[in-house]
């Protein structure tokens, strides 16, 4: 098991950093001198795989940094009654795959990156939808002088302008999305289950009452829905084949949210067009059905934080950690609702 490197202060809490040397580096690079100075006894892992409960019970923090590289918690560990961590502090998104709910529900406290990398998926999401209308797919024919006549209808460009725009989440990155349409005069409709309809109307959105009627209305809908249990294929058949001829269908949510062989289908008819960062199964292989779509426009799950942001989470880590320590709730908590509702 590797020793754990620390720096001791008293009266102070215990902070676990447990994250790799990349994650480091990543992400807090720029705020460890500002880290240094917080009243914390910090303790840094060498190998995230060292974080057993032995290790966690000699260590014993009150808080913990996680990130991509870090293990579960264990629940033996969380679950004694002499556990002394409140507050999970994680570098990235969903943390499920880090921290079991019942730690929530016994009161700990967790937060992530939040709305930090909404605005960033937003705009990837949008950049996708225009570049699907402008099919962008075929410009090197174009270049390259193999089509004739007025390009603009050879490649059947169209506007965003005006458009009838469909999302499928009321998340953060829905949210932010909202607000880069705004300009583009769209109307726009969404649909996410459990969503209460006054955020819809707080946010002048049209509620649809289903996934199917929300696809029936729009010439380009977004799918910024989280894969939870009750969302997993619940982008089906019927829902796909209710999309108007024309459509723009974009993905920056989860792949296994959608049927992907109908979307495919449909696309291969030329009835819809295809934007899509995300697949059922990653990284993407000849065996998908979406790596021979027709024209679809495919980016490799880059949606997420680009890369001059890392520096900017790495300082609401440190904003959310002085908060803590004067007992102020850090921004970006991670409720039972967001942890239900996250991937």
């Amino acid at each position: 098991m590797s020793e754990p490197k620390s720096n001791r202060k008293s009266s102070a809490k215990r902070l676990l950093c447990a994250i790799s040397e990349s994650d480091r580096s990543l992400f807090l690079s720029g705020v460890e001198a500002e880290l240094n100075e917080l009243p914390l006894e910090i303790t840094w892992i060498r190998q995230p795989s060292a974080m057993t409960r032995d290790f966690l019970q000699a260590v014993a923090p009150e808080i913990i940094l996680t990130g991509w590289s870090s293990k579960p918690l264990p629940q033996e560990w969380l679950d004694a009654p002499d556990c002394p961590l409140q507050y999970v502090c994680h570098l990235t998104g969903s943390v499920k795959a880090w921290v079991p709910r019942s730690f929530i529900e016994r009161g700990g406290l967790v937060t992530n990156w939040g709305s930090c990398v909404a605005d960033s998926v937003a705009e990837h999401a949008l950049l996708l939808a225009l570049a699907a209308l402008r099919n962008l797919k075929h410009w090197d024919r174009v270049i390259r002088g193999e089509t004739c006549g007025n390009n603009t209808l050879e490649l059947g460009t169209r506007t965003l302008f005006g458009r009838r725009v469909g999302i499928h989440g009321f998340g953060a990155v829905a949210r932010a999305l909202i607000r880069l349409l705004r300009p583009f005069q769209v109307s726009i409709s969404a649909y996410s289950q459990g969503v209460p309809s006054r955020m819809f109307q707080e946010w002048q959105v049209n509620e649809c009452g289903s996934i199917r009627e929300l696809f029936s209305k729009s010439e380009v809908v977004f799918e910024c829905e989280g894969l939870t249990p009750a969302t997993k294929a619940s982008v089906g058949a019927n829902e796909i084949v209710a999309l108007p001829d024309g459509a723009v269908f974009v993905n920056v949510g989860r792949g296994l949210v959608v049927d992907e062989e109908t979307l495919v289908r449909e696309a291969a008819k030329g009835r819809i067009r295809l934007a899509l960062d995300v697949v059922s199964h990653e990284p993407l292989t000849p065996q998908n059905p979406v790596y021979s779509a027709k024209d679809a426009i495919l980016s490799p799950h880059i949606a997420g934080p680009t890369r001059d942001l890392y520096p900017r989470i790495g300082e609401q880590i440190l904003h959310n950690l002085r908060r803590f320590l004067k007992g102020t709730l850090p921004a970006s908590p991670v409720t039972l609702e967001v942890y239900d509702r996250s991937t």
